[in-house]
């Protein structure tokens, strides 16, 4: 008999004559209806707001903690023509978070280049020598992103040389974080973004959104592919930015 990590547990059978209500009132298959109703889904109105996503449901980027830091920031290196170096990873999540943050600060004139961490030489996470190498190759301003709250060990020497680190991840937090310039997260201790699923390219997404103060359409197909990747919730503002992503 073969061992498996997991053991399924089926869903509780919704209620037939819930099933058919909710099929009539929402205008949906009985199908549909029963796998709303699974869910918990059960009113027309809850039904309608869960499959049809709604772009009001995305939160001010402005709402996460520190961003408007991380926003001068790096407007300041922008303008003095230092050069941003975006850190990612290299996961569906960090590569796209990388892309939409190299994009962004291409468009918006910055001296940007950009690091994809190996897995094997590097490992997760900012690591000091690959930080090192791009010190001497010319890096003034760093831009983690679906990573670096764990990083403490690497980024404090690094901000200590006068190199300035501005955080984006979604990450578990560490009790001892780094001294960093900002750190952009949507689960920061104390702060009250109304969400804590954005994945490393939703956060991503957040600080192009607050530095060009467009909403960044154009990114949205980077976005889906790095949450349904990172398997996010698909609930909140994931829902309406993965929705509109795969329209895009």
């Amino acid at each position: 008999m073969v061992n498996t990590r997991f053991k399924w547990k089926l869903a509780t059978q919704a209620d037939l004559a819930t099933v058919k209500q909710l099929a009539k009132d929402a205008q949906v298959s009985p199908v549909v209806a029963e796998l709303l109703a699974s869910r918990g889904y059960e009113q027309a109105t809850d039904a309608a707001a869960f499959l049809k996503a709604d772009p009001q449901t995305i939160h001010d980027p402005h709402q996460l903690h520190d961003m408007d830091k991380a926003v001068d920031r790096i407007q300041e290196a922008i303008e003095r023509g230092e050069q941003i170096t975006v850190y990612g990873d290299y996961d569906a999540d960090g590569i796209t978070s990388t892309a939409v943050m190299y994009e962004t600060l291409q468009a918006v004139g910055a001296n940007v280049n950009y690091y994809i961490p190996n897995r094997f030489k590097d490992g997760y996470g900012p690591n000091a020598a690959a930080y090192q190498r791009l010190i001497e190759q010319g890096t003034q301003l760093f831009v983690t992103v679906d990573n670096g709250v764990s990083g403490k060990d690497v980024i404090d020497p690094v901000m200590a040389q006068g190199i300035d680190v501005v955080i984006t991840d979604p990450h578990e937090m560490p009790a001892d974080l780094p001294d960093a310039v900002a750190i952009v997260h949507p689960q920061y201790p104390g702060s009250d973004y109304p969400f804590a699923g954005l994945s490393g390219v939703g956060v991503a997404f957040k600080l192009a959104w607050a530095l060009t103060d467009e909403f960044p359409t154009e990114l949205l197909d980077l976005v889906a592919i790095g949450e349904i990747a990172d398997v996010v919730s698909v609930a909140d503002e994931n829902r309406a930015l993965i929705t509109m992503g795969l329209q895009e």
